[in-house]
């Protein structure tokens, strides 16, 4: 660890000394049905610029304000406004506890970052943003798409429903970007059940970090961090909605929870997704006859693409007994199946091969406030899941995009397989919060995660088997953070933070010299230490600045290291990648008068980042490869400009641009190379997005809501491969339209919707030639009764 790093550690275990005399503010602000404690919450002296945010338990803290007789006026995305007087009494901290009832949200109204429920970390120094995935309950979209809407994100998607869908933040994409659910890992949950197939109904929020990540998520990640936020509220109701669209999808989704007056409290979702994905697609066409591909492109219908997902997740346990907050078990049941139409190159077609997968995921959840000790909160989160994977691919045939095929002198369309493979993972997760006294708030935290593959089905892998089928791979990790923040006032805060990260890979690696592989089984370990400093300043209540600095490692993935064992190879040799991460952000939130408010936000980004992971495409089978790359540097802007009229009409946008180059001079031997300086292929590095919503509130009824939605995603073209090697593929500039009209019946409790995507019947591309669908519509319904 550099000499910087352990001197930053050693400062944030310096005793804190505080100010005593002055006169505060605190308290804690819940939910008045479960009396659950509510993060994020905006708390202001009115009349002032003077406030602050609840933390992640619900408490608030205002020092240094005068004495005598103030207003507080307490604001939450979907919570009805509440203002109290409290007196502050000379050299003394008041105490006000104040409870929040669900406020209406207009349909289609969606409120991204100001005011959100993540505002008690944008009041301190961590780029993040939030979506309030409440207000998106009545869409069919899943978590990946709800994403897609957020500044500086953008999803790349293989294909129609199923397909492997990746999250780009700031340059980086895939596993560069750490996902999580309820603060674990989502890495361990299977291909069932992930972003592109779990629906948008399962999330109460989704946070969104932009380069620096607290030490409370454990984090080993260079482009940012998601975190989806399921509801914690504890209340009585039901939540039933089907959809039916284009190219035979059916998506349903039953949601129902049960709360007790005794604490007791019991949540049950239930969902599917079916597609037979019989989207046209425009592509060569292979003559059997001569092995040859057509000069020109033609049209064709999807023939085996058809995929289906189902998952069940119960959550149940107790809340607010002296021993515990809240004690939540939980149990995750999931499985898919998927035909595979094509490789990684669209032309490349198949007509039998497919792939399915299991999972089982039991959890629980403990926390704790005031631990032994006033303002000491502990939580603690563990999961364990088995995921089993089955790939098939045993025909003897070639086929072509009008479903002929010819008979092969060997087995495998593509290369042959008909395994088995058992996914273990296992994560603990343990957070200490500390504050001492009202302007230090201290953080410890742990996350141990552990993965092995295994072939199950030797009679299976015996015909396909080589000598490192059966060789064990594993892979143990952990990340442990110490941080420190210092809230002096409500003006600015700073933070400082170290990271240890651990791990040891055990698998099979190549060691031939020749282009014949020879693998032996092999266990490597790493250790370093990461550290970073963050700051925010408010000169006025509407303007905040924001710089962070992290020195960050992200370890590879099981991916990465073992592959997916169907169109993807790994490397267990693959090393960490490391950064310097800077981030710069200025926003402007404000209101005029009683209708009228604007959200103007502006992020500069700087990431040089040593032995880049990249994914790489086999050019004549169509699979996919890791490799570290060297050297990537990359510049970055988002910006991000919305205008809200009440609750009738919004309208906003977001643009973001990054300059990711190859900063890797010199190759093997010492040659330089051509492409020094070139953009990373494959990469979009100019995109945006923008929607607007009108709502007419009151329509033909009380408590009825008519809302019309437009968006607008737009990327421009960018290589796949190298420019200076005379990279001439592009993949083309992306334009597309997406319209919505939702109607609501007394007050939110029976939904209709109708959604038109890809208005113009655009040719969609996120990576090359792997078009997207064409064309769709899309109706649901949706009924939520709650207990009052």
């Amino acid at each position: 660890m550099h000499l910087s790093g352990k001197f930053l550690c050693l400062l944030m275990l310096l005793p804190a000394t505080v100010c005593a005399n002055a006169q505060s503010l605190g308290g804690t602000v819940t939910d008045c049905e479960g009396r659950q404690p509510l993060a994020g919450v905006s708390v202001r002296i009115a009349g002032t610029s003077g406030g602050t945010a609840t933390d992640a338990n619900g408490q608030y803290h205002i020092g240094n304000i005068g004495a005598g007789l103030h207003t507080l006026e307490f604001s939450f995305v979907g919570m009805a406004s509440v203002r109290k007087e409290v007196k502050a009494e000379r050299g003394r901290q008041s105490v006000l506890n104040v409870c929040m009832d669900e406020g209406a949200l207009g349909l289609g109204e969606i409120v991204v970052a100001a005011k959100s429920p993540v505002q008690h970390v944008r009041e301190t120094s961590f780029n993040v943003i939030a979506l309030d995935a409440k207000v998106l309950h009545n869409t069919s979209l899943d978590l990946s798409h709800a994403l897609d809407r957020i500044s500086g994100v953008k999803l790349r998607e293989t294909g129609g429903m199923g397909s492997n869908a990746q999250i780009s933040l700031n340059g980086f994409s895939g596993r560069h970007v750490k996902v999580f659910m309820d603060g674990l890992p989502m890495e361990g949950f299977g291909s069932s059940f992930r972003l592109n197939n779990i629906p948008v109904q399962l999330a109460d929020r989704i946070e969104v970090y932009k380069g620096v990540i607290p030490v409370e998520l454990g984090a080993d990640a260079l482009g940012g961090a998601i975190n989806i936020v399921t509801s914690h509220r504890r209340r009585t109701y039901v939540d039933a909605s089907y959809s039916y669209g284009s190219f035979n999808t059916h998506k349903s989704n039953l949601s129902v929870g049960l709360a007790a007056k005794n604490g007791f409290f019991v949540r049950f979702n239930a969902y599917q997704n079916y597609s037979d994905n019989s989207y046209r697609v425009k592509t060569r066409l292979l003559n059997l006859e001569t092995n040859s591909y057509s000069a020109e492109e033609y049209w064709f219908r999807r023939f085996h693409d058809n995929y289906h997902n189902e998952a069940v997740v119960v959550k149940a346990g107790v809340a607010e007994k002296p021993w515990a907050d809240r004690l939540q078990f939980e149990f995750t049941v999931s499985r898919e199946k998927q035909d595979i139409q094509n490789a990684n190159l669209m032309k490349i077609v198949y007509g039998g091969r497919e792939r399915s997968g299991r999972s089982l995921i039991p959890g629980i959840t403990y926390e704790k406030r005031n631990l032994l000790v006033e303002n000491l909160n502990l939580r603690l989160a563990a999961n364990a899941g088995l995921a089993r994977n089955n790939n098939t691919d045993t025909l003897a045939r070639q086929y072509n995009w009008r479903g002929e095929y010819r008979a092969k002198g060997f087995k495998g369309e593509g290369q042959y397989a008909m395994g088995e493979y058992d996914n273990r993972n296992a994560t603990l997760a343990a957070n200490l919060h500390y504050r001492p006294a009202e302007k230090h708030h201290f953080a410890l935290n742990n996350l141990l995660g552990g993965f092995s593959r295994k072939a199950t089905d030797a009679a299976a892998n015996s015909e396909t088997s080589t000598a490192a089928t059966f060789m064990r791979r594993t892979n143990l990790k952990n990340v442990s953070g110490l941080s420190y923040r210092f809230e002096p006032s409500g003006y600015w805060n700073a933070a400082a933070f170290c990271k240890r990260y651990d791990v040891m890979v055990r698998g099979p690696i190549n060691v031939s010299a020749t282009s014949t592989a020879s693998y032996e089984e092999q266990e490597r370990t790493f250790g370093t230490n990461g550290y970073g400093l963050a700051a925010t300043y408010r000169p006025t209540a509407s303007l905040q600045l924001k710089a962070s600095y992290e020195k960050a490692y992200r370890l590879p993935s099981e991916n990465e290291l073992f592959g997916d064992e169907s169109l993807e190879t790994g490397d267990a040799a693959l090393r960490p990648e490391n950064s310097h991460n800077l981030n710069l952000n200025v926003s402007y939130d404000r209101s005029f008068g009683k209708v009228h408010s604007v959200y103007l936000d502006a992020g500069l980004i700087y990431r040089d980042t040593r032995d880049y992971i990249r994914r790489q495409i086999e050019q004549r089978y169509g699979g996919a490869y890791y490799t570290n790359h060297g050297r990537v540097r990359n510049y970055g802007i988002d910006l991000e400009a919305r205008y809200f009229y009440g609750r009738r009409f919004s309208v906003g946008g977001n643009f973001t641009y990054q300059d990711i180059r190859n900063m890797e001079r010199y190759g093997i031997g010492g040659r330089e190379l051509i492409y020094y300086k070139d953009r990373m292929p494959n990469v979009p590095y100019l995109f945006g997005n923008v929607d607007a919503n009108y709502n007419l509130h009151d329509c033909f009824g009380k408590g009825n809501a008519l809302s019309f939605g437009y968006n607008m995603r737009y990327v421009h073209s960018f290589f796949r491969d190298w420019e200076s090697e005379g990279g001439d593929i592009i993949i083309p500039r992306q334009l597309s339209h997406d319209l919505d009209v939702l109607y609501s019946l007394r007050d939110g409790r029976y939904n209709i919707g109708l959604e038109v995507r890809n208005v113009a019947d655009e040719m969609l591309y996120d990576n090359y030639s792997l078009q997207k669908p064409g064309r769709s519509f899309l109706i649901k319904a949706r009924c939520f009764l709650y207990k009052q």
